[in-house]
């Protein structure tokens, strides 16, 4: 792990060295990153370099770790809507609503897709992705029981789990092909929508 920076000049440099590695991440992937050339990019030197990261899969992990933090505001924006603002939305609006932040995340951090496909940064997502996991199905448990259909708890955690299950297959797709961000959060929002439809028919509300 990362040494925690003690002052501001230190926590600068760790988020220069951070920022550097996203951008290598971007223009060459994974495999263009180097101590060296993070270093470089940063504008400081190896030795500054090790004494906050040992290696590059420290360096690895806290980018994984920005990302995880980058998401919380997301999730507790959703999380604090009203109930009632839920209830009157559209299913397409809902679905719009809960996919349309994370994709633009993504679109705005194009380092993260490379770091979820890693096998370095596998171990570190695990249980701080499984931790994301089970609090997006709680959060899409809560949008369904605002939104007043009659199934039961159990129906309800799973549908909610079947939501989330979609969204992060969708990640997944993009994290291994070249697909357009735009084009899949669009037919994700779609699918979504129509499940939510189709859940929230009277015929379906048990």
């Amino acid at each position: 792990m990362p040494r925690a920076p003690a002052q501001a000049r230190g926590r600068w440099r760790v988020d220069a060295i951070l920022d550097a590695a996203a951008a290598i991440i971007r223009e060459s992937g994974l495999e263009g990153l180097t101590v060296h050339g993070v270093a470089r990019r940063a504008g400081t030197s190896i030795g500054s370099m090790y004494h906050f990261f040992p290696d590059l899969d420290a360096v690895i992990v806290a980018l994984v770790d920005r990302h995880v933090r980058g998401f919380e505001p997301l999730m507790s924006a959703l999380a604090e809507r009203d109930p009632r603002e839920w209830s009157r939305m559209s299913a397409a609006a809902t679905a719009e609503a809960i996919i349309a932040p994370f994709f633009s995340y993504l679109s705005r951090h194009p380092d993260l897709l490379p770091l979820y496909a890693s096998p370095v940064s596998a171990s570190r997502f695990g249980k701080r992705a499984q931790d994301m996991k089970r609090a997006g199905i709680d959060l899409i448990e809560r949008i369904l029981r605002a939104r007043g259909p009659a199934a039961s708890p159990d129906v309800r955690r799973a549908r909610a789990a079947v939501v989330t299950g979609t969204v992060e297959g969708a990640v997944g797709l993009l994290a291994r092909t070249k697909l357009s961000h735009a084009h899949v959060a669009q037919e994700l929002e779609r699918a979504v929508g129509a499940y939510l439809r189709a859940m929230e028919h009277p015929s379906h509300q048990s």
